[in-house]
């Protein structure tokens, strides 16, 4: 006995479409304000590197400018001093009112360094050495003018053979310049030994920068500083015998 055969279907399989090409359309300005993150993440890291490269670099160029200028504020400070030194020295040996303004120039240098240390400790010892040179040329002018005022109280006082009203005003006029030039030369010659005294409080205050032997030598400052006390106690002598010729002046 034959079976009958199963009934199938047939079933009509549709083709599929051709696949298209992608395309990439531009978002418009709306699409891209939605998505800004996204779409600018690159740039921004860029900019970003960029910024970090110029901070990077500036702060290396600064610290290499700083280290620069660090080395020659020391070289600068080493030459003033050493040229402060010289200058003080000829002060003591040749008085002249031209070299404390040299030494003045100095200051206004050391005044402009970035170290305010350094600037302070030079500040202090340019000071004293300008100070010094100042008094040493005012002693040596007030000497001068203290011994012409004791030639013309001598000179006065030998002609004493017409002792009239005249004579005795211009005799109590040159007594009074005397004791005014005596004045003026002991308080330079005092303000002298005093500033010669104190040096070595200013020469320390340099010793972190520059070494000892380019400030003024002590044996030098102290032998300028008994001059000055010798001159002051000579210049006292000097104006008890100018007052023995006028006594009653």
């Amino acid at each position: 006995m034959l079976r009958s055969a199963t009934p199938f279907t047939l079933v009509r399989v549709q083709p599929s479409p051709p696949s298209l090409p992608a395309v990439n359309y531009p978002l418009s300005a709306a699409a891209r304000a939605r998505y800004p993150r996204a779409m600018d993440t690159p740039r921004t890291g860029t900019l970003v590197a960029a910024a970090l490269g110029l901070v990077i670099a500036g702060g290396v160029g600064y610290g290499l400018h700083q280290q620069v200028k660090k080395r020659a504020e020391q070289h600068a400070v080493v030459s003033v001093v050493t040229e402060t030194t010289a200058q003080l020295r000829d002060a003591l040996k040749r008085p002249s009112p031209e070299l404390a303004e040299k030494i003045d120039g100095n200051l206004r240098v050391a005044r402009s360094w970035s170290n305010a240390y350094m600037a302070d400790a030079a500040e202090h010892y340019l000071i004293g050495a300008r100070e010094i040179a100042r008094k040493r040329a005012d002693a040596a002018r007030h000497a001068q003018k203290f011994a012409a005022s004791r030639a013309a109280l001598a000179a006065h006082m030998g002609r004493a053979a017409r002792r009239d009203s005249s004579w005795i005003r211009a005799a109590s006029q040159l007594k009074k310049q005397v004791e005014q030039d005596h004045f003026y030369l002991e308080s330079s010659l005092n303000a002298l030994a005093e500033l010669l005294q104190s040096l070595p409080e200013a020469q320390k205050r340099l010793e972190p920068y520059v070494e000892a032997s380019l400030t003024l030598d002590d044996a030098l400052r102290r032998q300028a500083r008994q001059q000055a006390l010798d001159e002051a106690k000579r210049a006292a002598l000097e104006l008890e015998r100018a007052r023995t010729l006028a006594p009653r002046f």
